[in-house]
């Protein structure tokens, strides 16, 4: 058994400085550190990058987002709790209507404008003081000393992230407190705490991990096991130790995929590249098991035109192949914003399209030739065999 750092040395040895998770091997470990229920093997480990631990870790992040107004609560007095009371027994058309009449206001800033990432620190303190200047011209100021925080329950802030996302903004304090606080920061941009890396079924938020610092020679070890006959997994410490389990299996998958679409598609391995060098800010990762283009009826990727002109195949033999290349994708999506002084504010959108070499296995009898040489273009990992069908990128302007 080669030692963990020959066997990086070993993964390592294309000199890529971006990477995320290796090929798996038989452990040593074993289970002594797992503190599981019925644990066994076979257990396997892999080699996990520092940015891989953080898409992996259950641990809260911190990011940035625009605080762009608040929901006001009032308190319910007098006949009002009454009439709250009797609501349960009302008729549901009813009941709905005495729900919209008890609905919280509204305030929010009619200011959209959002300081890109620039290169010039300078440049970039500037227009944000002029920005501050111009908020105060903001209607939510005058709105908010309007209130009275002795008819005020609660109040909550709502924030936009860069993709236009909004997400609700607990606040500390008094009323007093959380009004005052609304009114020095509306329009600006305030921490806000994530449960962790992982925020929804196949997304992942990029924002809380400093690219710039990313260490490529450092790496975590994640070991796989059974327990209770269902795969688990946990990433150790240095002295092979626990750090954190791995309760879905799924993102373990998730790793295999990123480092497959980096192996493949040097278009997004040059796109992380660009982001360790600080000319991108990179913001969701996204993985998507249903994409939107139809490719029985768009044009051909890029990958069969160049096979068809090897193999000089006629319209009847390349009709044969459109069904199946819809079935066993997965996407693999990542949202950035370019560091510029000149660029408008465009979040702009990296995809690979991994197609699962399991979807094209008809074409092993009739067309030899076509799924030979998708063979040659595949890639094997723990989380399947796919080749890059397709790259594409796209952008929008950000909020």
């Amino acid at each position: 058994m080669t030692s963990s750092t020959t066997y990086k040395r070993d993964f390592l040895k294309n000199n890529r400085d971006f990477w995320i998770i290796s090929e798996g091997r038989d452990s040593a470990i074993g289970g002594n550190a797992i503190e599981d229920e019925d644990v066994s093997g076979p257990f396997k480990e892999y080699l996990l990058s520092d940015i891989g631990r953080y898409l992996l870790n259950p641990k809260t992040i911190e990011v940035k987002k625009k605080l762009i107004g608040c929901e006001i609560h009032y308190k319910q007095r007098g006949l009002k709790k009454i009439l709250n009371v009797f609501r349960r027994f009302l008729p549901i058309g009813s009941k709905r209507k005495k729900k919209m009449a008890y609905s919280p206001d509204v305030i929010i800033s009619r200011y959209k404008l959002r300081i890109p990432p620039l290169q010039d620190p300078g440049l970039e303190n500037h227009l944000t003081a002029i920005y501050d200047r111009l908020r105060f011209y903001d209607s939510v100021s005058k709105r908010l000393a309007k209130l009275n925080p002795r008819t005020i329950s609660q109040i909550v802030g709502i924030c936009e992230d860069i993709g236009g996302n909004f997400s609700y903004l607990k606040l500390q304090g008094s009323i007093e407190e959380k009004i005052k606080y609304i009114d020095s920061v509306i329009s600006k941009d305030v921490r806000v705490l994530l449960n962790r890396a992982y925020v929804a079924e196949g997304l992942f938020e990029l924002r809380g991990y400093d690219f710039e610092s990313h260490p490529a020679d450092k790496f975590y070890q994640i070991l796989t096991y059974n327990s209770n006959g269902k795969q688990k997994a946990c990433v150790l410490t240095d002295t092979h130790s626990i750090d954190f389990y791995l309760n879905d299996i799924q993102l373990l998958k998730y790793m295999h995929f990123l480092e497959l679409s980096l192996k493949a598609n040097p278009g997004l391995r040059n796109t992380f590249d660009l982001s360790i060098q600080g000319k991108i800010k990179p913001l969701k990762l996204f993985f998507n098991k249903k994409l939107e283009i139809d490719y029985a009826k768009a044009h051909f990727p890029e990958v069969y035109k160049i096979i068809f002109n090897e193999l000089k195949l006629g319209p009847n033999q390349r009709n044969l192949i459109k069904p199946i290349l819809n079935y066993l994708q997965i996407g693999v999506s990542l949202n950035f914003l370019p560091r510029t002084d000149t660029e408008e504010v465009r979040m702009h959108t990296h995809t690979s399209v991994l197609h699962d070499i399991r979807a094209v296995e008809p074409l092993r009898k009739n067309l030899a030739k076509v799924y030979a040489e998708i063979q040659k273009r595949a890639f094997d990992s723990d989380g399947g065999v796919y080749y890059l069908l397709d790259s594409f990128n796209g952008f929008s302007n950000a909020k």
